[in-house]
């Protein structure tokens, strides 16, 4: 017993030195130099082998492993992969195919209690309304790109602060995605209060930096009102002002060009006027209700700063399971939307719809099925129409197949 003890005791020593994840490999060696040299009896050398790997799974299976630093072993990591096959058509153009990927793999570690600070890579290029990429040019390498990079402090159990590249719905709330794609990060200084069942959320958010002059920005805050029963309902109340500044004659990166803008001298396109939205939004869901939920949202925002075609809208309801996480599960979604050309910037819509453009409005539907866990059959359709003029109907249909880890 004596022995046993002292061959457990350097047991327990290798495995306090060597990190988690090499621990069999470079243990099962240095047993086997001992052995070599004589040392050890192979029977003794089994036996250490023996207690190594029972203590190894006592130490895991706790995260005691004393060599990681906490923010290891406090280490969140998650990810998708999507193959994507995308048929498009605008009336009276020709008909485009494309098969296309998405990948995105994001962590996040607690730095101390209550600050944490988390990143996210994800494929595609510059555009911060896709992360798709086309599989084309010769098989050329494809690059990744920062999604997001935060530091997040919650200061007291109702009050968070965040910074730094986020997802737009981690920091404020959306009921659809007419008004936000659900790609987008903003940039910029976040805080959330959050008390019993209301919310407050505000934030400043960088929209560019321009030399010499001053910066455009936009400035939001969002109250509002949540109620939920633990599987009977919930159901969320809101409304939001944005407030952008510097907007009226800038020149914004990715823009359409479907709100009303003018052209200087050298051609170069500016936007007309300011915008100032208020948006107010709801949505519910009930579950066991003749399906596992059933969800309704209805959203309307308008420009309070122009003198027309100021405002927009979405609606829609979906059926089936909240949220595809096993086989067998599945939704059904509908939605509407219109958006007039100046009631909302055309940097921010859902790139899906008719391009990502104000002026638009129509119809989508999204069907989603479990295939195996972690494992979603999508298909999506589009049918919206440009607003103005001579209507030209888009449609679009997405085949999905996406595997989560």
């Amino acid at each position: 017993m004596k022995k046993r003890a002292i061959w457990l005791s350097v047991v327990l020593m290798l495995v306090g030195i060597l990190p988690s994840g090499i621990i069999a490999g470079e243990l099962d060696l240095l047993v086997s130099e001992l052995v070599e040299k004589g040392v050890i009896s192979p029977g003794r050398a089994n036996e250490i082998l023996i207690l190594s790997e029972e203590e190894m799974r006592t130490q895991l299976a706790k995260a005691k492993v004393s060599t990681l630093p906490k923010w290891i072993q406090t280490f969140n990591l998650k990810g998708d992969f999507r193959l994507r096959d995308q048929w498009e058509q605008r009336e009276g153009g020709d008909a485009r195919n494309r098969a296309r990927y998405r990948f995105r793999l994001g962590g996040e570690a607690e730095v101390i209690s209550g600050l944490n600070v988390g990143f996210g890579l994800a494929s595609g290029g510059t555009d911060p309304r896709s992360t798709n990429q086309t599989f084309e040019n010769s098989f050329e390498t494809k690059t990744i790109m920062l999604d997001y990079a935060y530091a997040r402090y919650s200061i007291t159990n109702w009050m968070t602060l965040t910074g730094g590249k986020i997802g737009a719905g981690s920091v404020f709330w959306t009921p659809s995605d007419y008004l936000w794609d659900t790609d987008i990060t903003v940039e910029g200084l976040a805080a959330g209060l959050k008390k019993k069942n209301l919310f407050l959320k505000t934030g400043y958010y960088f929209i560019d930096e321009i030399k010499d002059e001053k910066d455009p920005a936009m400035i939001l805050v969002q109250p509002g009102i949540l109620f939920a029963k633990e599987g009977s309902y919930t159901a969320t109340i809101g409304a939001t002002y944005y407030q952008f500044n510097q907007i009226k004659d800038a020149t914004l990166d990715h823009a359409k060009w479907s709100n009303t803008y003018y052209k200087d001298a050298s051609n170069v396109k500016h936007l007309s006027g300011d915008y100032r939205i208020v948006s107010v939004g709801a949505d519910m869901q009930v579950y066991n209700v003749l399906l596992p939920a059933i969800g309704l949202f209805c959203e309307y925002n308008r420009n309070i700063a122009a003198d027309s075609l100021q405002n927009g809208f979405a609606f829609g309801f979906f059926g089936g399971n909240d949220k595809i996480k096993d086989k067998n599960q599945w939704q059904i979604k509908y939605s509407y939307r219109k958006l007039e050309k100046d009631s909302w910037l055309d940097i921010f819509p859902d790139s899906d719809a008719y391009g990502g453009m104000t002026g638009i409005g129509g119809s989508e539907i999204v069907f989603q099925y479990g295939l195996m866990k972690n494992v979603i059959l999508g298909v999506d359709y589009y049918r919206i129409e440009n607003l103005s003029g001579t209507r030209v109907p888009e449609q679009i249909v997405q085949v999905d197949f996406q595997f989560k880890f």
